[in-house]
């Protein structure tokens, strides 16, 4: 097969390949032609060969499979890479979740260290996702515009609501942002949101609903269908991977920061994913809206000095110079 015809002729890696959202995004990827060669990573070679199983009786073409259970192997490769590995279980908290991931999440950021000049960019959708990217890119030597976590569902959470209580079209928004955190404390940034050029007025009672809708979208998702969201964020993920300077995704995506405001730290801002990589772009909002996202970056915070504590991130002041470099992206209007 021409391999002119795909996205690119670097590898997909995906870890956690027989999970619900990766092992639906492989499938999105081939449909749009991503590329010719999967490196497909998991806990059981009997999952990943029904897997194998089930793309090649697809009818896409000469596709390549690799399957390993090893990480250091999967890694090895390069190329792109959605890291969905977890383990599995019932409901968690994020804290719960932190601590079982944030094992896999140190032994792949140490594998890609080894290969990093191999890598092309890296997704993160472990959860908790903001700070298991955190992980592999400290751990890995990536630069930072090169690692990145799926936030943009939130901010199309918050476009949802607007649209559906105020009776709204896509074309009437504009500057709609949710922010920070991916949990309980994510900020949907409302005195941004612009509706036909103008800015929200809403009650007191108004914004609570609103961002009680936002942060509470997932959960509604899974006592309405009996599952997590997962066909959503396998479609995000795809298009953060294929983002170019010309198709650029441009919802807020989670990544490195570092400013005094949010010292050493990994979370969604205004950003632009293209060619080279995700970018921030200046974020100024009101009093009330940084407020909100203070609480969000707090929660992050908070989370990653507890990986530093049980020695799964040195501590900051041992990371390297490139991270310690203060950028402001974020004021007060």
């Amino acid at each position: 097969m021409d391999n002119s015809t795909f996205f690119t002729h670097h590898p997909l890696v995906i870890f956690g390949a027989t999970g619900r959202l990766a092992s639906e995004m492989v499938f999105y990827a081939l449909l749009k032609r991503f590329s010719n060669h999967l490196v497909l990573c998991g806990s059981s070679i009997d999952r990943l060969q029904g897997l194998k199983d089930e793309i090649e009786e697809s009818g896409f073409g000469d596709i390549q499979i690799d399957l390993t259970l090893s990480i250091q192997e999967a890694v090895s490769y390069g190329g792109y890479i959605l890291y969905a590995k977890s383990v599995p279980g019932g409901a968690m908290s994020r804290e719960d979740m932190l601590l079982h991931n944030a094992p896999f999440a140190r032994e792949a950021g140490l594998a890609m260290a080894d290969v990093k000049n191999k890598i092309m960019r890296v997704v993160c959708v472990s959860n908790p996702s903001d700070l298991m990217g955190l992980m592999l890119l400290v751990h890995s030597g990536l630069r930072p515009e090169q690692v990145m976590s799926l936030s943009s569902l939130d901010t199309e959470r918050f476009r949802r609501s607007l649209k559906r209580r105020f009776a709204l079209r896509e074309c009437d928004l504009d500057s709609v942002y949710t922010l920070g955190s991916h949990d309980m404390l994510m900020a949907p940034m409302l005195d941004m949101a612009r509706v036909k050029g103008e800015r929200f007025h809403l009650s007191m009672d108004e914004q609570e609903a609103i961002i009680r809708d936002v942060r509470r979208a997932g959960i509604r998702i899974y006592k309405k269908r009996g599952q997590t969201a997962y066909q959503s964020p396998a479609v995000h993920c795809l298009r953060l991977l294929m983002a170019t300077d010309d198709s650029p995704f441009e919802l807020p995506t989670a990544r490195y920061h570092h400013s005094r405001r949010y010292p050493f730290t990994f979370g969604s801002l205004i950003t632009r994913v293209d060619s080279s990589g995700c970018h921030h772009l200046p974020c100024c909002s009101s009093q009330e809206d940084m407020e909100r996202l203070d609480g969000a970056f707090d929660s992050i915070r908070m989370m990653r000095n507890r990986l530093i504590e049980d020695g799964f991130l040195p501590a900051v002041e041992e990371w390297r110079k490139e991270l310690h470099e203060e950028k402001e992206f974020v004021c007060v209007e």
